[in-house]
């Protein structure tokens, strides 16, 4: 499928659905290029298309010793990316769920070590100016958004 056809699908759904645009590609561009700059590791989400019924990964309750790969889900901005199944542009994000620490492996006899990577990654999305929701120990951030959610979210 082409972006334009692509693109138009998702604006027809998100209109079907009554949501707001909560963020543009210039504010998904500075995040991405933030998380990568700015933070000791890019940190693991969830995300949820707005053409897609479930989110990704479909369990994201506990802490995780992986990292995120914001590049598959907010595109490649760059002038020779190519639209493809694996990385979608920014515009069908619906949100993204972001834990802003990791668990790091240190042997099977030792306690797994949290990294918190949380004051730098607030820092990053208020620089960024970046509107997100705190809930449920995560951070939440919305490319559309529902009315109520709308009305949640930190500015």
């Amino acid at each position: 499928m082409d972006y334009i056809r692509y693109k138009q699908q998702v604006m027809q759904e998100v209109e079907r659905r009554g949501l707001t645009s909560v963020m543009n590609d210039t504010r998904w561009e500075k995040l991405k290029v933030g998380v990568y700059r700015k933070l000791p590791f890019p940190p693991a989400f969830q995300v949820k298309k707005v053409l897609s019924p479930k989110a990704e990964p479909e369990s994201f309750q506990q802490d995780v010793s992986y990292d995120g790969d914001w590049h598959t889900i907010l595109g490649d901005e760059s002038d020779d990316a190519q639209f493809c199944d694996w990385q979608h542009p920014a515009c069908d994000v619906e949100w993204i769920r972001v834990k802003p620490r990791r668990l790091e492996f240190r042997g099977r006899l030792v306690e797994n070590k949290l990294i918190d990577i949380e004051a730098a990654f607030v820092t990053l999305l208020k620089e960024c100016g970046i509107p997100y929701m705190y809930k449920e120990g995560d951070y939440w951030i919305y490319g559309y958004a529902t009315a109520a959610e709308f009305a949640h979210l930190h500015k």
